[in-house]
């Protein structure tokens, strides 16, 4: 497994080149290829984690 630290501007770098890559393909699973089903599962849990982080800078921020 494959880990990167990355701060919430990098993370939503990255997120979007990804989305453009899958962009176009069809969300029909049995029509698309592997490495394009593998980037939008890598895209959901980047949009888990900068969910999960802004929500931590904000708790933070609204306890101050």
């Amino acid at each position: 497994m494959i880990n990167f630290e990355l701060d919430v501007r990098k993370a939503a770098a990255v997120r979007q080149a990804l989305f453009r890559e899958q962009d176009g393909y069809t969300y029909d699973s049995t029509c698309v290829p592997q490495r394009i089903v593998e980037i939008r599962e890598v895209i959901q849990s980047i949009d888990t984690q900068i969910e999960e982080e802004l929500k931590s800078i904000t708790t933070e921020e609204t306890e101050e």
